[in-house]
């Protein structure tokens, strides 16, 4: 048999046929952009197969080969030893002279080299061979070298303009807030064969380093310190001797700053050095950084500028948002209307009543008025705490989710709901003050009162914005309800502009009758996910992960069959055909059906994060816990849901504490829990914390979590993320919100990882 193994290995290996690599390697850089001239690690990650391994590098070559890495090329070069950052598998084999030490890493370990980056500004890529051996317990195959890849964004130097001996960067921790204390962490790279003074420096000799800062109120807490120690030379000068503090290399410097009872606008803190070589010294250099625009929360390294502005998916909902006021006047309440509204217009001008253009701008006002006003109504009446909480309440999402049902199977023509005779009479009577009167109030008062008896289509619109705007924040429900009301008033400002317009407009026939079931079916899809809310407050596990999307694709599903013609509903006469259009769209739909039942068969089948953001978090209702306990959630790790237990739990295991505050219907952090969290940059540095998930909108511990969020963090919003310290309950670092880059929060962890460290 083993002759027969050894010809199908020597057969695969002359004729090309693919082998299973027993161990792959993979690179990236522990930040995504580096300036030209500084040092960065490397991290090389190993995938080993089960009961393989390789050689830790510290491992003595005469007993194995250690793994090592040679970088290609003039642009990056290696600027330290190559280190595991785990610890290694320690075996002894004999005894006494004979004894055999063997340093294994197995599983899935990483490797890091500090890289020193001298390419040219721009994207670049680094090619590195990787030398290993791979070894069981019964062989070791022949040395091998893998090739591996990273890229990385070369940015100009942070150096001095004139001098470039010396760059220096900064991060902040902290909230830039008033009474509040901040940790600046400096980071410099000196020149070889230049140095700066340390903090105790003589000045009378040399200008020590010093950190400045300007503003009323603030003061320095902590004075500058660092981990590295100053090299101390002495220089005999006739009968004098000189010392001299010397700072060579890569070095950090932390200090911390404290605010009084406000942060001053013209906040500014400066770090002053004096660089020197064996011959020369320059003169006195300083940099100054600017205070952040983003005043609380995690800063990235360098950059005290801030983003500044709204995020990223603030503007999405707000598309979201205007697509929606253009999607309800194809809706069957509203495009009826707009031959009416045509009328309307057309009797007033022909009465010499108002302008065109006054017109026209009194109407869309009024439409934008009824609708931004339910936003700011909503905000200035609830408050943000106000506007968390009823965003989140289950009482809400459950009516929320019965009023869509109601209206979907009304729009499906099982019944119909009419706007109660005193609206109706209402806007029948504006109109006709519309056309006698003067003036353009009445004008106003008529737009009001149709938006209001529109109410059965626009609802479903209306509501998803409204209580997803309570859900993201105040910014997005004002927004989002603004921008609605204004892309729906739109075309109705134009054509009140050109009557004549409506005559090229298609005639509402059984095209609006499709437009209203689709409706109806989308209003009954949102539902599930309303009542998911509810059934994940209650904690009832009911709608899980599976069972919403089985009973969306069964939905869907329906909603598919009919656009074939397969049955008719009240509305329709006979069954519908299924025409080419209407085949295409429920084509698309049967897609969408199988991707719900596979999801719901498949806890990991993959969907895009702003689609798993909707949907309940996979791991509800599984039951799934580790050996304490404790529920396996986001990125397949342990959480624990109790603050005390998880900041016990954090002391006694001797690691720092990560708490994510987040929220039943916090859609962000359904986000950032299936686009971050299991990231190959984050998950690592998440498995070195002890990880709090404190749900502010759930029994048993709710109440608790929201006050904690509130008093400790001055924070209403999920989610929340912060870094602390057990040992002494200090806050070491924060990050708000939801982010799509995973370097910034694989950054942020790794600075909440070296603050702990280094106390």
């Amino acid at each position: 048999m083993s002759t027969l193994v050894l010809l199908a290995t020597m057969f695969a290996s002359q004729f090309g046929l693919p082998q299973v690599e027993k161990a792959t390697f993979t690179a990236h850089f522990a930040s995504d952009s580096v300036a030209v001239g500084s040092v960065v690690d490397l991290v090389i990650t190993a995938d080993i197969q089960d009961g393989w391994h390789i050689y830790d590098p510290l491992q003595n070559p005469e007993f194995g080969i250690p793994v090592s890495i040679t970088i290609k090329g003039g642009s990056f070069e290696a600027a330290g030893d190559l280190k595991s950052s785990q610890a290694a598998q320690r075996h002894v084999l004999g005894a006494g002279d004979m004894e055999l030490v063997y340093l294994w890493q197995a599983g899935s370990p990483s490797f890091v080299v500090p890289v020193r980056v001298n390419a040219e500004e721009g994207e670049k890529t680094l090619v590195a061979e990787v030398t290993y051996q791979i070894c069981n317990d019964q062989q070791c195959l022949p040395v091998k070298t893998s090739r591996v890849l990273a890229k990385i964004n070369v940015k100009p130097g942070l150096k001095d303009l004139l001098h470039g001996q010396v760059s220096v960067s900064a991060e902040a921790s902290g909230e830039f807030a008033p009474n509040s204390e901040v940790e600046l962490v400096f980071s410099f790279e000196v020149e070889d064969g230049w140095h700066i003074y340390g903090t105790d420096q003589d000045a009378e000799l040399g200008v020590p380093l010093q950190l400045i800062v300007e503003g009323a109120g603030v003061e320095i807490s902590q004075a500058l310190s660092s981990a590295t120690e100053p090299i101390p030379h002495l220089e005999r000068v006739g009968n004098m001797k000189l010392q001299y503090l010397f700072m060579e290399g890569a070095f950090k410097y932390s200090a911390k700053i404290m605010f009084g009872d406000e942060v001053p606008n013209d906040f500014s803190f400066a770090m002053t050095w004096q660089t020197c070589n064996d011959s020369v010294c320059l003169p006195q250099e300083t940099k100054v950084f600017e205070k952040p625009s983003r005043v609380t929360g995690y800063i990235s390294s360098g950059d005290f500028s801030g983003e500044g502005g709204l995020p990223t998916d603030f503007w999405k909902f707000i598309f979201a948002a205007i697509a929606a006021g253009f999607a309800t006047l194809l809706t069957p309440c509203v495009f009826p209307m707009i031959p009416v509204t045509i009328s309307y217009f057309t009797k007033r001008a022909e009465s010499g009543k108002g302008t065109p253009l006054g017109n026209a701008t009194a109407y869309a006002s009024g439409i934008v008025f009824t609708f931004a006003g339910i936003g700011v109504g909503a905000a200035l009446a609830l408050g943000p705490g106000g506007a968390n909480m009823i965003g989140s309440n289950p009482w809400v999402n459950l009516a929320i989710g019965l009023l869509f049902t109601v209206l979907g199977i009304s729009l499906l023509g099982f019944f119909e709901i009419q706007p109660p005779k005193f609206l109706a009479d209402f806007a029948s009577k504006k109109q006709a003050d519309g056309v006698t009167k003067s003036g353009y109030l009445p004008v106003m008062l008529m737009a009001i009162a149709f938006s209001i008896t529109a109410f059965t289509c626009t609802v479903g619109f209306v509501g998803a914005i409204f209580v997803l705007g309570l859900q993201m924040g105040l910014p997005y429900l004002i927004g989002g309800m603004f921008v609605y009301g204004l892309s729906f008033a739109l075309p109705f400002f134009f054509l009140a502009l050109f009557p004549s317009r409506i005559q090229s407009m298609p005639n509402a026939g059984g095209w609006m009758n499709t437009v209203k079931i689709c409706a109806g079916f989308i209003e009954l899809v949102a539902a599930v996910k309303f009542f998911s809310n509810s059934d994940l407050f209650w904690d009832w596990q009911i709608l899980t992960w599976p069972v919403a999307l089985s009973i969306s694709g069964i939905i869907t599903l329906a909603w598919a069959l009919y656009m074939l013609g397969f049955y008719k509903l009240p509305y329709d006469f006979e069954k519908p055909k299924a025409t080419p259009s209407r085949g295409l769209f429920a084509g698309l739909l049967l897609i969408l059906v199988v991707s719900m039942f596979q999801g719901a068969a498949d806890r990991d089948h993959q969907y895009p994060g702003a689609v798993l953001a909707f949907l309940p978090p996979k791991d509800y209702g599984l039951n799934h816990v580790d050996e304490n306990g404790h529920k396996i959630g986001a990125a397949d790790l342990s959480w624990i849901e109790d603050y005390t237990e998880a900041f016990a739990m954090a002391k006694e295991s001797e690691t720092p504490l990560f708490i994510d505050f987040t929220g039943v219907t916090c859609v962000n952090c359904r986000r950032m829990e299936y686009e971050i969290f299991p990231h190959a940059d984050v998950r690592p540095l998440l498995e070195q914390f002890t990880r709090g998930e404190l749900w502010v909108d759930k029994p048993p511990h709710g109440a608790f979590n929201t006050k904690l969020q509130i008093e400790r963090f001055s924070q209403i919003a999920q989610p929340f993320y912060a870094i602390i310290d057990p040992r002494d309950d200090e806050t070491l670092i924060t990050f708000p919100g939801y982010d799509p880059d995973p370097v910034k929060f694989s950054n942020f962890l790794q600075a909440g990882l070296d603050a702990y460290n280094k106390k």
